[in-house]
């Protein structure tokens, strides 16, 4: 693509295109996107919700404005249901660590001096040369790590900003109610209001873009999100069998670690059961174990059924997205900044976008 016959100027106009598009692409996930979050959300409800609402109003079963209140409710208050449910057990088992992490580090403390007496003694058998090393004195180890501090002033005022942000909870949530039921009951006059503003081949470039997200991205996102819940489920079904405590807490963050790139559950579990290894605490780092290779037995028989392919991206590309997705809009940019690049790269392949040679 050039956009000017001098080279130098045609440098400089890209250069210039290109920071134009950076600033676009970071107040969009800067600004508008939480703003639009809770209106995605309920187009996605809609969404989920539109075949049954179709069935019913075409077997003239239920008028269509009765079957989208009705399905509207239904869909709203499971979701609630489950994120309050989720979020309850959450906070109950992050209070309950928080109280007992005194005494979890005081236990460490105790552990990690036992650890230098018994290196000091062993230290003691080396020739006289090697007594004074630093490497050999656990103390030096531990200067550069700092044990996490708990700020109770800056817990208290994270906990008055929830409660604080309680309203603004509750008309999002009537907010999202309201925006589902008008995109299920009058679905058909509000597509076809936004078909009638937009140019034909606007219009043509959304639909085609709508069928691949559809047909492939939001398999792989479903896929990806089955795999979780599924690790997810595993582990907490093993914490509870070893009677693990923090079991929901520790089950959600191993299968979050999990779900990124590279990392996976090893991550998180062959460390800690070689911890455990060191501390004698034998039994819990061959369960530990076990479950490592519960969940990997579990995913390796399913992944193939329910994960058709990939996204497409090159290697690097996506390594890109995932960190930049990560610095603009946290955990949720690592999932949606690959899949606008991709939509990118598909409106350029048929010929609506021309970004880049």
């Amino acid at each position: 693509m050039t956009l000017h016959g001098n080279k130098y100027l045609d440098f400089l106009l890209k250069m210039l295109f290109a920071a134009v598009v950076a600033a676009a692409v970071y107040l969009v996930f800067r600004y508008a996107l939480p703003l639009l979050a809770p209106l995605i959300v309920a187009y996605l409800f809609s969404c989920m919700i539109a075949r049954p609402v179709n069935f019913l109003s075409r077997k003239k079963i239920l008028p269509r404005k009765l079957a989208s209140a009705v399905f509207t409710l239904l869909i709203v208050t499971l979701a609630a249901l489950l994120v309050w449910g989720l979020v309850s057990a959450l906070v109950s088992e992050g209070s309950s660590l928080l109280d007992a992490l005194p005494g979890k580090l005081a236990a460490l403390s105790a552990k990690l001096d036992a650890y230098q007496s018994t290196l000091d003694k062993q230290i003691d058998k080396l020739p006289d040369g090697l007594r004074g090393v630093e490497a050999f004195s656990l103390e030096s180890w531990l200067k550069s790590l700092q044990l996490p501090k708990i700020d109770v002033s800056g817990v208290a005022s994270s906990l008055w900003g929830a409660a604080s942000s309680v309203p603004m909870v509750i008309l999002t949530v009537v907010f999202v109610l309201m925006a589902t039921f008008f995109l299920t009951a009058q679905r058909e006059e509000i597509i076809g209001f936004v078909q009638r503003q937009l140019p034909a081949g606007t219009f043509t470039a959304g639909r085609q873009l709508k069928e691949f997200l559809f047909n492939s991205v939001w398999k792989w996102i479903r896929a990806q999100l089955i795999l979780i819940c599924i690790t997810f489920c595993v582990l907490t079904l093993g914490f509870v069998i070893i009677r693990q405590p923090y079991t929901l807490l520790l089950a959600l963050c191993i299968a979050v670690i999990d779900a990124l790139p590279i990392l996976g559950v090893g991550t998180a579990l062959i460390p800690w059961a070689l911890y455990d290894l060191l501390t004698a605490s034998y039994r819990h780092a061959i369960a530990l174990l076990l479950i490592y290779a519960a969940v990997l037995i579990v995913r390796n028989s399913i992944e193939p059924r329910i994960v058709g392919g990939q996204l497409g991206l090159h290697p690097f590309v996506t390594l890109l997205c995932l960190y930049f997705g990560f610095r603009l809009a946290g955990f949720l940019g690592m999932f949606l900044l690959p899949v606008t690049v991709l939509c990118l790269i598909k409106l350029r392949e048929w010929g609506y976008l021309k970004l880049w040679r």
